[in-house]
């Protein structure tokens, strides 16, 4: 019966459980469940009866008042649950599935309880001027949204609101990582006929650095500044390097940058490396460089594998976070990380500020899976094509890293990627908090609070 529950209506019956042993009862009533969801500050069930004014101890003084009244029988070894509480818990059940949802949750519990004909709980409170029918309405209007099954992830189909390119193109020249590259790609295009600066330029310049870890790597496939050049020397035309427009990089450079941009922002690193460049050439598989490299009989997965290898050694708390989020997409069937698998990737890593804060909000792992699958649905097919992010998951990522700049911080952190989580708030991820009973206010508050008694 039980293995629809969710981690927070499973620990309400262990709670419960706890009130029958104090009680001295032989068996688990109604009332002890209802004592139970009363005694989690952090679920719906209380915050509602905030918002309607109810108060929450009076009502627990009730409860207890009824259970002192039932008579106490010697405990059997084990409690049991009586025949109310097993109606309750198959009303449970069946109400969950009328609301379309596959799993249950304290509401669904609370309202199975409200809905038992014979609770002499509910007309005391009647009595006491409390609306029930009125907060029942209430939990299922917060219920009622049904799963559908989704085709596409909701967030590929989403335009990506970017900022402005020129600002991340600023970004890369600035880095001191990347100054002394493109500073020397800048004084090649100054001796040639060209005023615009492509992947050509951008390569030479890395293959000449004998001390960037790139160019060593590339060593090793024969790739060198002679050999580079001389294919670079038989080719007479640009025309590779160009799609729609001229601007300030070549089409093609420009999409290698911004690939390269986007690779850092998944590591959560502020430093922009020669190797992400490499990377975005790879990826972008466009431009004369990446044609010089074809022509080179380069074995594009190996380098890429060769490259990446030194930069996912690094212990880094978002690029831990993303790997998660990358495995769950896997176990669900998916290829597309959204902003929920980013925020499911955050509880699992369990030690940064952004879980803790979630921690102590009542957000749990095996819930959250819950209402993101509910959410987006379950593929029982083995998915073994890349993963990719969806919009609303590299606008995350890139808020982020904003984040983490203005504080002029090196990697981008968990807490700056729950507070772009925050930012989005008809993200699937926002989505998935409130229905877990958390908004964006209570977390960002919860990072402050955390981040301000980390410095005392």
């Amino acid at each position: 019966m039980f293995e629809k529950f969710t981690e927070k209506a499973i620990d309400a019956v262990k709670t419960a459980q706890k009130y029958a042993i104090e009680f001295n009862h032989e068996k688990i009533y109604p009332e002890h469940l209802m004592l139970a969801l009363l005694n989690d500050t952090n679920n719906i069930v209380v915050k509602t009866f905030s918002v309607y004014k109810i108060e929450i101890n009076e009502i627990k003084q009730e409860i207890k008042k009824l259970l002192n009244e039932r008579a106490v029988i010697k405990p059997a070894e084990f409690i049991v649950f009586s025949d109310s509480s097993k109606d309750i818990f198959n009303r449970t059940l069946e109400i969950a599935r009328i609301m379309g949802n596959s799993y249950v949750k304290p509401e669904h519990l609370f309202l199975a309880i409200w809905d038992y004909p014979k609770l002499e709980l509910t007309s005391v409170l009647k009595e006491k001027g409390i609306d029930i029918d009125r907060i029942k309405e209430t939990f299922y209007n917060i219920l009622s949204a049904r799963k559908q099954k989704k085709s596409k992830h909701p967030e590929t189909i989403e335009k990506r609101k970017r900022t402005d390119k020129n600002d991340d193109i600023i970004s890369i020249i600035e880095s001191s990582e990347s100054k002394k590259i493109f500073d020397n790609a800048i004084a090649k295009l100054s001796t040639s006929q060209y005023e615009i600066l492509g992947t050509e330029q951008i390569m030479q310049s890395i293959l000449e650095d004998n001390e960037c870890e790139a160019t060593k790597i590339l060593a090793t496939y024969g790739v060198t500044a002679e050999s580079f050049s001389r294919k670079l020397n038989e080719i007479s035309s640009r025309q590779a390097e160009f799609e729609d427009k001229q601007i300030i990089f070549t089409p093609n450079a420009l999409k290698t940058l911004m690939i390269a941009l986007d690779i850092v922002r998944e590591e959560g690193t502020a430093s922009i490396l020669p190797e992400h460049i490499i990377l975005g050439l790879l990826k972008s598989k466009k431009g004369i460089a990446y044609n010089i490299l074809k022509e080179l009989n380069i074995n594009e997965f190996l380098l890429e594998e060769q490259i990446l290898k030194p930069i996912e050694k690094q212990v880094n708390e978002t690029l831990y976070i993303m790997r998660l989020a990358k495995q769950e997409a896997r176990r669900i069937g998916n290829n597309v990380v959204g902003s929920e698998l980013i925020l499911l990737g955050i509880i699992l890593e369990a030690n940064s500020i952004a879980a803790e804060v979630l921690r102590d909000l009542g957000v749990t792992s095996g819930d959250a899976r819950m209402v993101i699958q509910d959410l987006i649905g379950v593929s029982e097919d083995y998915n073994n094509s890349e993963i990719t992010f969806s919009q609303r998951a590299k606008l995350i990522l890139e808020d982020a890293w904003n984040i983490a700049k203005s504080q002029n911080k090196t990697k981008t952190s968990a807490d700056d990627l729950l507070n772009a989580i925050c930012n989005q708030q008809d993200s699937i991820a926002m989505k998935a908090l409130s229905k877990l009973g958390v908004d964006a206010l209570e977390i960002r508050q919860g990072i402050k609070n955390r981040i301000e008694s980390s410095r005392h």
